[in-house]
């Protein structure tokens, strides 16, 4: 009698399980999901998986760059869908009709941001402007923020900054080809473009931070600098 109860207790059990796989596999395949108020989701991308989401499909392809993938998603799916981060939902928006109702028609709704370990040891918890929630605090920040930062006269002021920097890089490029043409005879050097951007970046805004001087170090390709380089908790 016992192996009989044990025996429905794991067919019931192994039937429920069908169950739920078979209703995230229609959730997962479904082109348009209903929240439990009856609204419309957006789309959800198909091939998730457990715990990792669909971070498997942004990373790892030669090919194709982060935003290919996206837009290959986006032409499949429509331009506003969501695929999963972990076990968190995130919105992609790809067209100009869609980010102006995001981002202008309905800013306040979207005005918020989660809170992070980033937030928490980067932001002095989320103290910082960046990091901060949307409230009266980041409300009030904003202001000197427009001001000081992304005004016309502020950029204005700082236009300098970023003339020498791209003066200073297009400098790099000639020499560069210059040497590449006098060793005709020789296979030339190769140049990594997306790193030169990367350093205009990083040199104009250490620069506009009043730090004396470039910062940039060119190091081998096997030494890249990480974010955890300069705060190793690994919370963050």
């Amino acid at each position: 009698m016992d192996f009989w109860s044990h025996l429905l207790a794991i067919l019931a059990c192994f039937v429920g399980l069908l169950v739920l796989f078979y209703k995230l596999w229609k959730q997962g395949i479904s082109g348009h999901q209903v929240s439990d108020e009856g609204r419309v989701l957006a789309p959800e991308a198909s091939g998730s998986l457990p715990f990792i989401g669909h971070m498997h499909l942004l990373g790892g392809q030669r090919q194709r760059t982060l935003a290919q993938t996206l837009g290959a998603m986006a032409d499949k799916y429509g331009p506003i869908f969501t695929i999963r981060l972990g076990v968190f939902r995130a919105v992609i928006v790809s067209n100009h009709e869609a980010i102006k109702e995001c981002f202008t028609t309905n800013d306040r709704v979207l005005a918020n941001r989660p809170r992070s370990n980033a937030g928490t040891y980067l932001g002095y918890d989320h103290a910082g402007f960046g990091f901060a929630p949307y409230g009266e605090y980041w409300r009030e920040m904003r202001k000197p923020a427009m001001i000081e930062l992304l005004s016309t006269r502020r950029l204005e002021t700082l236009k300098h900054v970023q003339v020498s920097e791209v003066d200073a890089l297009i400098k790099d490029l000639y020499l560069f080809c210059k040497k590449n043409e006098q060793s005709y005879n020789q296979e030339g050097n190769k140049m990594v473009i997306s790193h030169k951007f990367e350093a205009l970046a990083l040199n104009t805004i250490i620069t506009l931070g009043e730090e004396p001087g470039p910062v940039w170090v060119q190091g081998p390709p096997s030494d890249p600098i990480y974010m955890s380089d300069t705060n190793p908790n690994p919370k963050v």
